[in-house]
């Protein structure tokens, strides 16, 4: 049973998504990352802006919509905690309202070669790390797409996440 949005990572190094979804419940929160790459349309207003530009612009959005959320800095990305009081109704809301200055949403189309390596690159890290139920992404997909409850609480998911992060900013 869904008990609120535990744990998200939304990884946008350079030109990779990783998205992790969660449902469920743990005491742990919620991250998001985003990262630098070219300019990209903001949905279609017409403004041009750089990766860190839009993450600016859908960080100033979330807040303005009641998620807490701090710019990112230049190369860094934004980092998003949630807690178990954080509604997942809010965070939808906000996803919402904000999509078009969601980098994840307003990426380069069609699939990166080099990112869908480091994609399962860092799921075999993850793996390798002790979250033996961690898939690898499906061919073409653009960032890996986890659903908490497929691969379980599992209790080495947060220092696997740290050990193997290296992998989506193409470190070995």
């Amino acid at each position: 049973m869904m008990r609120g949005l535990t744990r998200a990572l939304v990884a946008l190094p350079l030109a990779l998504t990783l998205t992790l979804t969660a449902c469920g419940g743990d005491d742990g929160g919620d991250e998001v990352a985003s990262g630098g790459g070219p300019q990209k349309n903001a949905g279609g207003t017409g403004e041009k802006l750089d990766q860190h530009a839009m993450g600016v612009k859908f960080a100033q959005c979330m807040r303005e919509n009641g998620i807490p959320l701090e710019d990112p800095k230049p190369g860094e990305g934004i980092m998003l905690k949630f807690d178990q009081r954080m509604k997942r109704e809010t965070v939808d809301k906000a996803m919402q309202a904000c999509r078009k200055y969601n980098p994840q949403q307003n990426g380069a189309g069609g699939s990166d070669p080099k990112a869908e390596e480091r994609s399962r690159a860092f799921s075999q890290c993850m793996r390798d790390n002790g979250v033996e139920k961690f898939p690898d992404p499906k061919p073409g997909q653009r960032g890996i797409m986890i659903d908490r409850n497929a691969i379980g609480d599992d209790p080495d998911f947060d220092k696997a996440q740290q050990a193997c992060q290296k992998m989506l900013q193409g470190g070995q």
